[in-house]
């Protein structure tokens, strides 16, 4: 990526100091050199996940002008999580094992005997292994960009060209020193598409370390406008270093949905990261641009 490019990213996002713009670019240069070594370093990982999600239904009615509540519910999940590369992009699947505590009858085997030799094979294992792991979401919200690591994507070299960045201040997280960066999506093909295909523009902050361009928090932002009704979705990342992978690895994931007359509200609890060793083949397809 060359300095002038980032620069006219750094001019379209409005940068109110133009004169930090250099060090901000060598910011963005470290974090998207960073985030190409991590892809290539994570791997497949299984980890361990708490996952609760609240959802709450809103009447057409209102009192004292705001809707008034019809039902609330809440469930929480223990399960599995597989991050497998698929190509050039990344899936996540749950195998869940407990839900409110009572054990599931299983239905898909474990990630280890899941796949074969078969590329064919594996991406239909794949593709009914998501829609599985989705058959306890709460709500009728469909959430299609909460794999943790998503956010990381704004950064990728094949990416960061279609985005506008900003410095926001600095925060100091697990002690070590972060610029927040602001960024916004500004030409297609954007990260997240709607159900017919639309383009969706998101925006968010990334707190980076600097020094070696690592990333510590994502925020990602995306709101579907052409929905039935308007869909917008808030995912939060905070990361922390797993000493045994000697990575940092997503530890919380913060989640919020806002429809109409619905919102859903999660929160993703991850430990017991490890690699998943087992050698799995997929059928790719081009991308549809």
């Amino acid at each position: 990526m060359s300095s002038g490019v980032l620069l006219a990213l750094l001019i379209l996002a409005g940068s109110p100091q133009p004169q930090n713009a250099p060090e901000l670019i060598s910011v963005l240069q470290r974090a998207t050199e960073y985030v190409a070594n991590y892809e290539a370093e994570l791997g497949n990982l299984i980890g361990s996940e708490e996952y609760v999600q609240d959802a709450t239904w809103l009447s057409t009615t209102t009192r004292g002008g705001y809707p008034t509540v019809v039902s609330r519910s809440r469930r929480r999940l223990s399960s599995d999580l597989l991050i497998i590369q698929v190509g050039p992009q990344w899936a996540a699947v749950r195998k869940v094992n407990r839900v409110d505590g009572v054990k599931v009858k299983e239905v898909e085997p474990p990630f280890e005997d899941a796949f074969d030799n078969s590329p064919e094979a594996n991406t239909k294992r794949l593709l009914n292994m998501k829609a599985e792991s989705t058959r306890y979401n709460i709500g009728d919200i469909t959430r299609e960009v909460n794999l943790p690591t998503f956010a990381l994507k704004v950064l990728r070299k094949s990416e960061i060209s279609r985005f506008a960045f900003a410095r926001a201040g600095s925060t100091k997280i697990e002690g070590i020193q972060t610029w927040a960066l602001r960024f916004k999506e500004q030409a297609g093909p954007t990260l997240v598409r709607g159900g017919k295909g639309e383009l969706l523009y998101s925006n968010g902050t990334l707190w980076i370390e600097p020094e070696t361009g690592r990333v510590l928090r994502t925020e990602f932002t995306v709101e579907n406008p052409s929905a039935p009704s308007r869909v917008q979705a808030r995912i939060v990342v905070a990361y922390s270093e797993e000493k045994n992978l000697k990575m940092f690895l997503p530890r919380v994931m913060d989640e919020h949905y806002e429809a109409e007359l619905q919102t859903v509200n999660c929160k993703a609890f991850y430990s017991r990261f490890r690699p998943f060793e087992v050698d799995v083949r997929f059928e790719i397809h081009p991308p549809v641009q």
